[in-house]
């Protein structure tokens, strides 16, 4: 790369007495510290245009949203871009991205993208967008971007034709010469699509969750040099493993001959450990059929370049430097999944490819995965993707009644069997609504949009004892995929993408059934005197007094964990509630969910209209509940295995039981 020829600019803190003053009469009012006149606003004719750059082809990177997903910048092929590189608080950065985000937003200047490239956290870019209103979408540069532009610590504009060759570069906007260089990349900002035929078609940006991989050179075990950069183009498998570690006992052999049989695709494997243990490496290469590059790492370098913390960790990297697929621990079906994620990788249709799998065959949510990406994220934020893990306390997972809902395929081809022989099969992943995967697309079909339908697989678990509020159309939002192409274009998708993940987190994933009215504990003394004898002696009978000490009773943030039913029809502070009971404390309904229609139920529904916690599954649905309050932030020493015996009703009395009826 050509440096930047001429003076280079003066470095942050040691600014000469000039620079200084134009940072202090900018900040002030721009015009004002030399305007447009006198010899400080002339520039070349040509500045911005004959810079060593121009001509070049623009270095490739990947610049991180501070939503989350990064941008490479190859996705933005045939659209002219313009890039602001700069630091957040450099003089004249705000008032050049205020004017880039202005030319954004003016219609005429389309189809160039324009994107701001910080070298900050994600945090400080967040704030600077919002303190300065700026509508510039601007990324994330962890470092490299800057330094392969070779961009010193003054703002720089860089623009950059359809076809990805720089045209115009101006490094510096200074006070006495803001209007003119900035009316100078005006003037290239309206040629910029004209150095090419302009191309038809609408902005889409291929947002992507993958990382670039970190580059490293390093040499072999057996000398011979190995350096990531000059693999780009290629399929690149990188494997973290221990010659000690049991995982990577059961995990290489499966793997190993999948990376032999792809080789003369182009597909090039890299073996990565942190020791030679013993001197023993190459021994263990061959017992193993270890035949690619094996580099030892014993100041764990790598491992921390890429985050490998265990083994075995396996990274496949696609033809543009990013990490597709990360598969970490030993898993049984390795060879085949592997196969999956490298043919993919190299181009071949997924559809086809899906076709080919063992017909009627379960095949996992991560072979699901390296297909239908979006769709698994939003499979990870709903409870069926931890609804093994609901399982632990207690130790229902050795109970045969509750271990088929709480995982995949059970006894079925390809399904679960048991923890220890299919531990990729437990929580309820993709084919429990969508059928097994194997001969897909002919085999697993989209899952229907009529909640009617739905409901029919939903009730082969959610029903009898099971059944907490289950309301197919409340419910079904929580496990619904999400794919408007419109969320794709301009960086909504991110920003949308997240704030629809974060709600969802934050909500309880167990709801009560909407619409029913909240009685009060008044009215379950009726038929529950036992029951209600033993609440009024727990600390939830005394939950508003403790808000009330500290003159909260008022505070809408303490309210809803210290009553019952706010915010819905009869519950605390719903005017047109009878008066009486002031839904104050945490009461039966609290738990048990809203009794008026159980109340009114006549006694052959009552049970139906009611939510019992039984024994079966007290965690996997009462956890739901407790959690609503006793989080982390409220109380972090909160145990459940502690905490619900001091609540938990005894059993009821034969003369209880009667009343109840």
């Amino acid at each position: 790369m050509k440096g930047i020829t001429g003076t280079q600019p003066p470095r942050r803190g040691i600014a000469p007495p000039r620079a200084q003053a134009l940072v202090l009469c900018g900040a002030l009012l721009l015009a004002g510290c030399g305007g447009t006149e006198g010899p400080a606003s002339v520039i070349g004719p040509n500045q911005g245009l004959s810079h060593p750059m121009v001509g070049q082809k623009a270095p490739d990177f990947a610049a991180q949203d501070p939503a989350g997903p990064w941008l490479p910048l190859t996705s933005l092929k045939d659209k002219p871009v313009a890039l602001l590189f700069f630091r957040p608080g450099a003089a004249f950065a705000t008032d050049l991205a205020r004017e880039l985000g202005h030319y954004r937003d003016d219609p005429s200047y389309r189809p160039i993208v324009f994107l701001g490239i910080a070298r900050e956290s994600t945090d400080r870019i967040q704030e600077f967008i919002k303190v300065h209103g700026l509508t510039l979408p601007i990324l994330r540069d962890p470092g490299p971007i800057a330094r392969s532009y070779d961009i010193g610590d003054v703002p720089t504009v860089v623009l950059i034709d359809v076809d990805g060759v720089i045209r115009f570069r101006m490094d510096g906007y200074p006070g006495g010469q803001f209007r003119a260089r900035l009316q100078a990349t005006v003037d290239a900002l309206r040629k910029l699509p004209t150095f090419t035929a302009e191309r038809v078609g609408s902005l889409n940006l291929d947002y992507t969750t993958h990382p670039k991989a970190p580059i490293f050179s390093a040499r072999a075990i057996d000398g011979r040099p190995l350096d990531l950069a000059s693999l780009k183009g290629r399929v690149v498998v990188l494997n973290f493993f221990d010659q000690e570690c049991p995982h990577c006992q059961k995990d290489l052999p499966l793997l190993v001959p999948v990376l032999k049989e792809f080789r003369s695709r182009g597909v090039v494997a890299i073996g990565i450990s942190s020791r030679d243990a013993d001197g023993t490496m190459r021994q263990y290469m061959r017992e193993h059929g270890i035949d690619y590059p094996v580099v030892i790492d014993p100041a764990r370098s790598i491992f921390n370049q890429y985050d490998s913390t265990r083994t075995p960790d396996t990274l496949f990297i696609d033809r543009d430097g990013f990490i597709r697929f990360r598969e970490q621990g030993d898993r049984s079906d390795r060879a085949e999944l592997t196969r999956l994620q490298l043919r993919l990788l190299l181009g071949e249709d997924a559809r086809t490819l899906a076709a080919s799998l063992p017909k009627d065959r379960y095949a996992g949510d991560a072979a699901c995965r390296a297909c239908h990406e979006r769709e698994y994220d939003d499979w990870l934020t709903t409870p069926h993707s931890i609804a093994w893990d609901s399982l632990e306390k207690g130790e229902k997972w050795r109970d045969p009644e509750c271990v088929g809902c709480h995982v995949t395929g059970k006894d079925r081809p390809g399904g679960f069997t048991d923890s220890e022989k299919t531990p990729h099969r437990v929580n309820v992943q993709c084919e429990v609504c969508h059928g097994p995967g194997g001969g897909h697309p002919a085999g697993a079909t989209a899952a229907s949009n009529d909640p009617a339908v739905m409901k029919k697989v939903c009730i082969t678990c959610h029903t009898g004892k099971f059944v907490l509020n289950f309301d197919p159309d409340e419910a079904l939002v929580l496990v619904a995929h999400r794919d408007d192409p419109d969320m794709d274009k301009l960086f909504k998708y991110s920003d949308a993408q997240r704030r629809r993940l974060e709600a969802i987190n934050t909500r309880r994933l167990e709801k009560f059934k909407s619409g029913v009215a909240y009685v009060g504990a008044d009215s379950c003394r009726d038929c529950h005197q036992e029951e209600y004898d033993q609440w009024s002696r727990t600390a939830h009978a005394g939950a508003f007094a403790i808000i009330l000490k500290t003159s909260r009773g008022r505070d809408p943030i303490c309210t809803p964990c210290h009553t019952t039913g706010q915010g819905h029809k009869g519950g605390f502070g719903d005017a047109a509630a009878p008066q009486g009971n002031p839904m104050t404390n945490v009461q039966c309904e609290v738990c048990h969910g809203p009794g008026d229609d159980h109340v009114k139920a006549p006694a052959a529904l009552k049970k139906a209209t009611i939510y019992g916690i039984t024994d079966q599954c007290s965690f996997c649905i009462i956890q739901g509940v407790c959690a609503t309050c006793h989080d982390k932030k409220n109380d972090a020493d909160f145990d459940i295995e502690k905490a619900l015996p001091l609540v938990k009703h005894r059993p009821a009395t034969a003369s209880a039981r009667s009343r109840a009826r």
